[in-house]
């Protein structure tokens, strides 16, 4: 038994250049040449519909099935990250709301300064000089005196008296009398009188002159010579204390209002995989390529593949 005459997709491309004008693919990728690598690598494969205008319907139903899946196999390729970092988180939230803070109690507060000490001041003041007063004065004249001079004294003095003298006897075992005794024994009794008188009379009279001749110099020389000093010494002793005490009692309240947006972002390398392997990683990443995808898919669907 015979084999039919076989052909391949670029065969069938060749008798119909559109058959895959109905094949959708994700926009960003380039037809023209994904057709082209595709009859490329199915040239020696047999096709399963030869009729051309079957595989182009087939092609077109086909391809709406798979191109939620190819858009989104290419939106792998185009991730904004950084290769060697295996953590990428954001945070966003926000906030809102209000709060009440109160205050009260008493804060009071107690100060003491002290101060101590002792100020010393010691001054000497010293003063040195000499005056000296040198004065001469002279006196000089001539005084005369002269005069008649006659004294006359005259009297008289008289003086009247008498003397009594009297004896008094007593017996011998007689106590001693006193003038008024009765025991007295008169003897004798004496009176004289007598007056004296004398007259005298005097007369000086004398005529003469006198003349006094000075010249009188008095010399004065007052020196002073000093040497003063002065020492002043003040101490002053000071314990001055100082106390202040103040209280304040307040109740203060404060109101918040919260409200607000925050975002985070974390990123790194949290070190269960080392840098090197996400390289490597990022390798095979860089391989991956929407076309090819795409072909294999093609083959699997459309092309019997025996070699």
């Amino acid at each position: 038994m015979s084999r039919m005459t076989t052909i391949s997709p670029l065969g069938l491309y060749n008798w119909d250049p559109t058959i895959f004008d109905l094949m959708q693919i994700p926009e960003a990728l380039n037809k023209d040449a994904l057709v082209k690598n595709l009859l490329a690598e199915t040239a020696e494969l047999e096709v399963l519909y030869p009729n051309p205008v079957v595989f182009k319907n087939l092609v077109a139903i086909w391809s709406a099935k798979q191109i939620d899946i190819w858009n989104r196999l290419y939106a792998t390729t185009q991730y904004d990250y950084n290769p060697i970092e295996n953590y990428n988180r954001y945070e966003t939230g926000s906030e809102s709301g209000t709060g009440r803070t109160t205050h009260s109690g008493t804060d009071t507060t107690t100060d003491t300064t002290t101060h101590g000490g002792t100020d010393g001041r010691t001054e000497a003041i010293t003063t040195g000089g000499k005056d000296t007063l040198d004065m001469t004065r002279r006196d000089g004249g001539t005084e005369t005196e002269q005069g008649n001079s006659s004294v006359e004294a005259g009297g008289r003095d008289t003086v009247t008296g008498n003397d009594t003298k009297g004896h008094w006897v007593a017996g011998y075992d007689t106590p001693a009398p006193s003038q008024s005794s009765d025991n007295l024994l008169k003897q004798t009794r004496d009176t004289d009188d007598a007056t004296t008188q004398t007259d005298y009379g005097k007369t000086e009279e004398g005529t003469g002159s006198r003349t006094t001749t000075f010249g009188k110099t008095e010399t004065n020389k007052d020196e002073t010579t000093y040497g003063k000093t002065e020492n002043v010494q003040e101490t002053k002793t000071y314990g001055e204390t100082i106390t202040k005490q103040g209280g304040l009692t307040h109740g203060e309240q404060v109101s918040t209002t919260n409200d607000g947006e925050h975002e985070l972002h974390a990123h790194g390398n949290i070190g269960v995989t080392t840098t090197q392997d996400m390289i490597r990683q990022q390798r095979d990443i860089e391989k991956f390529n929407v076309y090819d995808i795409i072909i294999e898919d093609f083959k699997m669907r459309f092309c019997i593949l025996v070699y």
